[in-house]
């Protein structure tokens, strides 16, 4: 024996079940903070006439990382990259929970969304590449039932 584990492939079903878990801590990420802006004006000090900067910032981020870094991350492995991105995201969220005035939950939001951008598209790439082209539509519905789960469930519980 060589003293290596082989790992044994992962599930195509695994995948999808993985990939739609993460689309949902993104996508809560996402969505908890609007519906929650009126409690985050009034504990940070915050003007109403602001709390669109909070949304926007998230998604111009996302938007921002997601171009800038579509020609970088076919460089890396898929795990890792999406790891990474998971990462920052959940340092971006916990600053955001850390805020202690409109600039620090700016810039947290900003952090998440440079991170949660680029997430959603390592995740959807990897069922891409894991998922047969016979099984894939199924795949990504399963995958993209997860926005509909953290619309429903996830705004709620944030």
């Amino acid at each position: 024996m060589s003293g290596s584990f082989s790992q044994k492939p992962i599930s195509e079903g695994r995948i999808v079940f993985l990939i739609g878990a993460i689309h949902l801590v993104n996508i809560v990420d996402f969505m908890m903070v609007m519906p929650m802006g009126p409690d985050f004006a009034t504990a940070l000090h915050i003007p109403v006439s602001r709390l669109g900067l909070i949304g926007g910032s998230y998604t111009a981020a996302a938007c921002v990382t997601g171009l800038a870094s579509s020609a970088l991350l076919d460089r890396f492995d898929r795990r890792s990259a999406l790891a990474v991105a998971m990462a920052g995201l959940v340092v971006g969220t916990l600053l955001g929970g850390a805020a202690t005035g409109l600039a620090s939950l700016l810039a947290a939001r900003v952090m998440a969304g440079a991170f949660g951008g680029p997430a959603t598209s390592i995740a959807l790439s990897i069922v891409t590449d894991a998922v047969p082209a016979e099984r894939r539509g199924k795949a990504m519905g399963a995958v993209m039932g997860a926005f509909s789960i953290a619309s429903v469930l996830g705004v709620p519980a944030g």
